[in-house]
């Protein structure tokens, strides 16, 4: 399995959370994510972490690319810091 990891200051969680996030604008589903997490930095609730989980590493590729293309208008609105993105193959995965 593969992950999608980014990172980006928000001005305001919950106005993020249900304009930028939870309306969905590239269809994660469609795009292939089969799971999320969402997470906030301790001590800085508005510092996003999401992570996007995906089969394979084309649909994880294509996802990296349409996110990139969509923060350069959200980042002009002022609705997202600079994101960090980074892609992982998942090796291990364990439940203890």
């Amino acid at each position: 399995m593969y992950v999608l990891h980014m990172e980006h200051p928000v001005p305001d969680y919950e106005a993020w959370k249900q304009r930028g996030f939870d309306p969905d604008p590239l269809g994660r589903r469609q795009m292939g994510v089969t799971r999320y997490r969402i997470g906030r930095k301790a001590g800085d609730p508005n510092h996003v972490m999401i992570e996007l989980q995906f089969e394979t590493t084309d649909a994880a590729s294509r996802m990296a690319a349409a996110l990139q293309q969509m923060w350069v208008g959200a980042q002009a609105r002022g609705l997202i810091g600079v994101p960090q993105l980074t892609q992982f193959e998942i090796v291990e995965d364990a439940v203890l």
